[in-house]
C-alpha cells in the first residue's frame, strides 16, 4: 500500500473515522475488476470480531458496508477464515433484506440481474417489463462468492445451497449454474443435470458456455443410457468449441464409445443429428433466442455508439450467425472507430 493512497483515504488514528473513510473511498474507486487488496485487507480489520458484530454494523449502514463486505469476500488475499465470517454476517442481512423486499413487492418473483443481456433475455422470455421485477441489491453475488468460500472449505452441502440461493436469483448467471451442475454431475442425478443443462444452453452465447452445455447434457444422456445421444451432445461440443476440451472429457467420451461398442470417435451430419433427435424436445444446438437477444443489444449499442459492448457481442454473434450482413457491416465499423 503506497503513502499516495493512504494520504487520499486521510487516515488519523481515529478508528471511527478512519473506517468511513477507508470504506468510501473503496465504494467510489473500486469496481469488479479493479481493486486494491492492500486496503481490503486493511478494511477488513475495521469489521466487528464476531458474525454478530458485523450484521449489526451492515444493518446500521448497508449503502456503504454492504459492497464493501461484498468486496472482501471476493479478496483471495483475506484469510479464508475471516471472510467465512463476514459473508455469514452477508448471507445474515441479505437474507432479512429479501424477506423485506417480498413484503413489498408488487409483481413476484424478483430478480437480480447483472448486465444487460439477462435483462433482454428476461424480457424476451416473459414478455413482462424487467423493471417491475428488478432488484439492485447484490443477492446473486452475495450468495455465489459465499459459495465459493464453503466449496474452499469443502463444505459441498452449504456451497450447493448458497449457489442454489444466487441461481434463484439469477437464473441467467452461468456462474451458479455451472457450480450446481458439477454437483449434479458428481452426484448422478442425470434428470436434473439434463434439464438445467438444456437451460444453460438457453441462456449463453459464447461458443465455450455452449460447448460446456452440451457436455453436461451429454453426461447426463449417458447416465440414463441414451448412448447414442450422448455421443452427439458430447459431439456437437466440440463442434462449437474444440479448443476447450476440459480434463475428463476424453475419459467420457471413451465410455460412450464404448457403451457403442465403437473404437473411435465417428462424425455427425447436421442432417444425422437432425434426425437422431427428431423425436426428443432437447436439442444439441445453441438457443436461437438468445442470439435474436444478442442481435437486438448489438444495434442497439451501435445506435449509441457504445463501440465496446457491440464487440462484446458481435464477436461472439457473427462466429454462428456469418450470413448476418448487418451485424458482420457494424462489427466491422465499430472495430475501425475504436481503433
Amino acid at each position: 500500500m503506497n503513502a499516495r493512497t493512504l494520504n487520499r483515504i486521510n487516515l488519523t488514528g481515529d478508528n471511527d473515522f478512519d473506517r468511513t473513510n477507508l470504506f468510501k473511498y473503496i465504494v467510489e474507486n473500486f469496481t469488479s475488476d479493479e481493486t486494491e487488496p492492500e486496503l481490503l485487507v486493511l478494511a477488513a480489520t475495521f469489521l466487528g470480531n464476531d458474525v454478530k458484530e458485523i450484521h449489526n454494523e451492515i444493518r446500521l449502514n448497508p449503502e456503504l458496508m454492504v459492497p464493501v463486505a461484498l468486496f472482501i469476500l471476493k479478496e483471495e488475499k483475506i484469510a479464508l477464515s475471516r471472510r467465512a465470517e463476514i459473508g455469514n454476517a452477508l448471507v445474515r442481512y441479505s437474507d432479512n433484506h429479501a424477506k423485506v423486499l417480498d413484503q413489498k413487492a408488487v409483481k413476484k418473483p424478483q430478480f437480480n440481474f447483472i448486465n444487460d443481456f439477462e435483462k433482454a433475455l428476461f424480457t424476451k422470455f416473459s414478455q413482462q417489463n424487467v423493471e417491475e421485477i428488478l432488484v439492485t441489491f447484490p443477492f446473486f453475488h452475495i450468495y455465489y462468492y459465499r459459495g465459493v468460500i464453503f466449496e474452499a472449505n469443502r463444505d459441498y452441502d452449504n456451497a450447493f445451497r448458497m449457489y442454489s440461493k444466487a441461481h434463484q436469483w439469477n437464473p441467467f448467471n452461468p456462474k451458479a449454474i455451472i457450480k450446481i451442475l458439477e454437483a449434479l454431475k458428481h452426484d448422478k442425478r442425470s434428470t436434473d443435470l439434463m434439464r438445467l443443462s438444456m437451460w444453460y444452453l438457453q441462456v449463453v452465447y459464447s461458443l465455450p458456455n455452449i460447448s460446456n452445455a452440451l457436455r453436461y447434457a451429454g453426461y447426463a444422456q449417458y447416465l440414463e443410457g441414451k448412448f447414442d445421444l450422448a455421443y452427439a451432445f458430447y459431439y456437437q461440443s466440440i463442434v462449437y468449441d474444440e479448443n476447450a476440451l476440459p480434463a475428463g472429457f476424453n475419459e467420457e467420451i471413451t465410455s460412450v464409445l464404448k457403451a457403442l461398442d465403437k473404437k473411435e470417435p465417428y462424425e455427425l451430419t447436421r442432417s444425422q443429428i437432425k434426425k437422431l433427435f427428431a423425436y426428443s424436445k432437447e436439442k444439441p444446438f445453441p438457443s436461437e433466442i438468445a442470439f435474436d437477444v444478442i442481435r437486438t443489444l448489438i444495434i442497439e449499442h451501435y445506435n449509441k455508439k457504445e463501440y465496446v459492448d457491440v464487440l462484446r457481442y458481435a464477436t461472439h454473434y457473427v462466429i454462428l450467425r456469418p450470413n448476418d450482413d448487418k451485424i458482420s457491416r457494424i462489427l466491422k465499423v465499430s472495430k475501425i472507430n475504436l481503433n
